[in-house]
């Protein structure tokens, strides 16, 4: 039997999975006031880096969540001042998040949060925010629905937790287990090597 070219066909058999990537990250003024703007910024930052130059056939969200969330460009991030206002809308956050994730239907959703506050804003109906601190049952209920909906979408989430104290920890590892997400809580100077990780990792 002779086999010519012609009689050849190559397949690539390597599965490269193609990933929506949403990166929340606190803009809430206890972000400034804790010496953690910087290194979310950096983070943001490394990350987008990475997807840009290495992983383009990845999508890539940057929110940042205050009183209000906002989708946001790399230089509309990086050049955030800090804003002396109340509120941390991780549910506003969420919501965008979802949406990211309805458009890019054919990639693996992947959601990290950058959070050194528990929620304490939500957006209502009419699209004003509501503050409440401390966390009330409307914003926290408001919270978790949010996040079962991009848990169905089948998003993979891993919390970066930058504060130590009970409430937050105690409300971060019930989300976690709810949504069968990760906590990792990283000192600043290595969160950025802990986001790309767990994005590489992912």
């Amino acid at each position: 039997m002779r086999i010519g070219l012609e009689d050849i066909e190559v397949v690539e058999t390597e599965a490269r999975t193609r990933n929506a990537v949403a990166l929340l990250v606190d803009t809430s003024f206890s972000m400034a006031m804790e010496g953690r703007w910087a290194p979310m910024k950096q983070t943001a930052l490394a990350l987008h880096h990475l997807i840009s130059t290495q992983f383009r056939d990845d999508e890539l969200t940057l929110i940042g969540f205050g009183l209000y969330a906002q989708t946001m460009t790399i230089d509309e991030l990086t050049a955030l001042p800090p804003i002396q206002e109340q509120g941390t809308n991780l549910q506003h956050a969420l919501l965008l998040a979802d949406q990211f994730f309805a458009r890019h239907v054919n990639h693996e959703p992947t959601l990290l949060i950058v959070t050194d506050g528990e929620p304490t804003s939500i957006l209502t109906e009419w699209g004003e925010a509501h503050f409440n601190w401390p966390t009330d049952r409307i914003t926290l209920a408001r919270t978790v629905d949010a996040l079962d909906q991009v848990t169905k979408r089948g998003a993979r989430t891993t919390f970066f937790r930058l504060a130590d104290h009970p409430g937050l920890i105690a409300l971060l590892d019930a989300l976690a287990k709810r949504s069968g997400a990760r906590v990792v809580a990283p000192d600043l100077g290595e969160l950025g090597g802990a986001v790309v990780g767990e994005y590489l990792r992912r």
